[in-house]
C-alpha cells in the first residue's frame, strides 16, 4: 500500500501536534543526575537532536526556551519539516533547524551531541530502522551524553496486541487514506465489541479500552497502529540494544518511577529491598505496575557522581521550589499504583523554604536550618518531593510577580507570540516556552484566548471580547458534551474562566517568565 511507505512507515496521514515535556534538557538531565549520572554541562552551550520530531512542537518550544542550545529536528515528512520550518522562522529561532532525512543518511556535521530524543519512533519502525538510530546513539552522541527514547512496553501491551491487530487488518481491506482507513477499522472495532466478540466479553480491559480509541485523533490512530512494524518491547531488550551501541541505562520518566516505593503496590517492596541490580528491578516494576509505555535515559559513558558531594560540584544548577502555595503536610498523591504520604520533617521546612523563587540544592544542604539532617537524606528528600510534585525544577530561579494585576501584560519571547497568533483555538493546547523552567507550559484553548485578549488590554470588559473572538472562530463552549447556546450562561462560564485564570494561570506565567508586566 503506498500509505505504508519509507519502510513501513505512515507518510500520507500528518502526525497530530502535541508538546512533550519529558523531551525537555532539564527534565532528562534531571533524571540523570538523581540516578547518580553526571548529566552534560549546558552553561556554555549544548546540541540536542530529534529523531522523528514529527511537527516539531517540542523542538521549537524547547528551542526558544533553551537559547544556549541548538536544537536540530529530523522528520522524513516533508510536510512536517515545512510547518516546523515555518514556524522557525515565523518564531525567529536562529538555534534551531530542520532537516528533511530518513535516519540512514543525517548529514556528517550532526555529531558531538550532547542530547537525542526519539519519542514516538522507536516501536514504530523496521527493525533496520532501530539499527539506523543505534548507529546514531554510538557515533554522535558525545561522551557523558544522554539520549531518551519512548517505546511501548510490555507486559502492558499484552492484552491489546489484539485490538492492534484487527485494527491494521481491517484498515488494509478498506479504500481511501491512512486516516478514512483508520476511521473504518475503528468502527467495526466498535461494532464487534458491542456485538460481545468473545475475546472483548474474556477481556473487559480490552472491552473499555474500545472507548478510549473512539475519542482519539484519528491522525494519532493512524501512526499508533498502522505502521507495518509496530512493536512492543521488554524493558531488557531495548537495554541490551542500547547497551550493544555502547549505552548505559540511566533512569526513566516520570520522575517517581525512579523510586520503586512511589510505582510498586508495598506487598512487593521486600522484592525490591533485595535486589540490587538495576536492570533486573526495572523488569520487576514492570510486571508489578503492568507498563504499557516507557520514556528511558541512556548514557554514552557516563560519569558517575557516588556522593552528594559529587552532585554539589558536578551538577548544581537545577532551581527547586513548591509547585504551589497552599501545599501542607501531610500531604498524599497517588501516582498510578500506590499512594504515598509524606509528613514532618524535613518536608515541613523544605515547604517553607522553597517557597519563592526556589533554592539549588546547595543551599539547601548548607542552610543551618538543616544542619541535623545528613545531606545524603536532604538530596533524597528533594528528588522523591519532585516525584510526588511538592517541588517543581528549574534552570533560573523563579521571577516575583509584581503585586498589582492592572498593570498591561506582554508575551516577550517572539517565539509564543507567534504561536498564539496562528495556534490559537487548535484544540491540543498552547505551548509556551519559559527559559526560567527550561521547558513549556501548555494552557487550553479558552485559556489561550483569554490571554489573547489581555495582551491588548485588562478591562471589565475582557469576557465578552473573549466570548466575541470565539464567536468570530467558530468556536463553542460546551458543558457535558453539549453546546452551550444561553448567552448569559456562555458569558457567566468565561467571566469564571476568566477569574480562575487571572488567580492562577496568570501568576505561574509570570514567575516562569512567560509574561510581564508593563507601566
Amino acid at each position: 500500500m503506498s500509505a505504508l511507505a519509507s519502510a513501513g512507515y505512515v507518510t500520507d496521514v500528518a502526525y497530530v501536534p502535541g508538546f512533550y515535556p519529558q523531551l525537555a534538557p532539564v527534565a532528562v538531565r534531571f533524571v540523570a543526575t538523581l540516578n547518580r549520572v553526571t548529566p552534560p554541562s549546558v552553561a556554555d552551550g549544548f546540541r540536542y537532536l530529534e529523531l522523528g520530531c514529527g511537527l516539531g512542537r517540542s523542538l521549537t518550544a524547547l528551542a526558544a526556551a533553551n537559547p544556549r542550545g541548538e536544537f536540530i529536528g529530523v522528520d522524513i515528512n516533508p510536510e512536517h519539516t515545512a510547518a516546523i520550518a515555518h514556524n522557525i522562522e515565523a518564531g525567529g529561532l536562529t538555534n534551531a533547524r530542520i532537516i528533511t532525512s530518513d535516519f540512514a543518511n543525517l548529514p556528517d556535521d550532526i555529531r558531538d551531541l550532547q542530547f537525542i530524543a526519539l519519542h514516538g519512533v522507536y516501536s514504530w519502525v523496521a527493525p533496520q530502522v532501530r539499527a539506523d538510530i543505534l548507529r546514531i546513539a554510538s557515533e554522535r552522541l558525545a561522551p557523558g551524553g544522554l539520549l531518551l527514547v519512548s517505546y511501548n512496553a510490555m507486559p502492558g501491551w499484552a492484552h491489546l496486541q489484539p485490538i492492534r491487530g484487527i485494527l491494521r487488518q481491517y484498515a488494509a481491506l478498506r479504500q481511501g487514506d491512512s486516516l478514512q482507513r483508520m476511521r473504518d477499522a475503528v468502527t467495526y472495532l466498535a461494532f464487534i465489541r458491542d456485538q460481545h466478540a468473545k475475546y472483548f466479553d474474556d477481556n473487559p480491559r480490552a472491552a473499555a479500552f474500545v472507548d478510549t480509541i473512539r475519542s482519539q485523533d484519528p491522525r494519532y490512530l493512524a501512526h499508533e497502529y498502522l505502521n507495518e512494524h509496530w512493536t512492543s518491547f521488554y524493558f531488557a531488550e531495548v537495554a541490551e540494544q542500547f547497551g550493544g551501541a555502547g549505552l548505559t541505562f540511566a533512569g526513566s520518566l516520570p520522575v517517581h518511577t525512579n523510586f520503586w516505593d512511589l510505582c510498586v503496590a508495598p506487598g512487593f517492596q521486600e522484592l525490591f529491598r533485595t535486589t540490587t541490580n538495576r536492570l533486573v528491578t526495572e523488569a520487576h516494576k514492570d510486571f508489578c505496575a503492568n507498563t504499557a509505555f516507557r520514556w528511558d535515559i541512556y548514557a554514552k559513558q557516563p560519569r558517575l557522581m557516588p556522593g552528594t558531594a559529587d552532585r554539589l560540584r558536578l551538577a548544581d544548577d537545577f532551581w527547586f521550589r513548591t509547585t504551589r502555595p497552599d501545599i501542607h503536610l501531610p500531604y498524599s498523591v497517588n501516582l498510578g499504583v500506590v499512594t504515598s504520604t509524606v509528613q514532618g520533617q524535613p518536608y515541613e521546612m523544605l515547604l517553607e523554604k522553597l517557597s519563592g523563587k526556589g533554592r539549588r540544592l546547595s543551599e539547601i544542604v548548607s542552610d543551618p536550618d538543616f544542619k541535623g539532617f545528613a545531606a545524603d537524606d536532604l538530596s533524597r528528600a528533594v528528588d522523591a518531593g519532585v516525584a510526588m510534585r511538592l517541588f517543581d525544577i528549574s534552570v533560573e530561579p523563579f521571577v516575583d510577580p509584581l503585586p498589582s494585576l492592572g498593570n498591561a501584560i506582554s508575551l516577550p519571547c517572539r517565539f509564543n507570540r507567534a504561536m498564539l497568533a496562528t495556534d490559537l483555538f487548535s484544540g491540543r493546547g498552547l505551548a509556551l516556552a519559559s527559559r526560567v523552567t527550561g521547558t513549556a507550559l501548555t494552557i487550553g484553548d479558552l485559556e489561550a484566548a483569554i490571554l489573547s485578549e489581555m495582551l491588548t488590554s485588562v478591562d471589565d470588559d475582557l469576557p465578552a471580547r473573549v466570548d466575541a473572538l470565539m464567536a468570530s472562530r467558530d468556536r463553542v463552549l460546551q458543558r457535558e458534551g453539549k453546546p452551550v447556546t444561553d448567552p448569559a450562561e456562555r458569558r457567566q462560564r468565561i467571566t469564571e474562566a476568566y477569574e480562575a485564570f487571572r488567580t492562577t494561570i496568570l501568576p505561574q506565567l509570570e514567575q516562569q517568565g512567560v509574561v510581564t508586566r508593563g507601566g
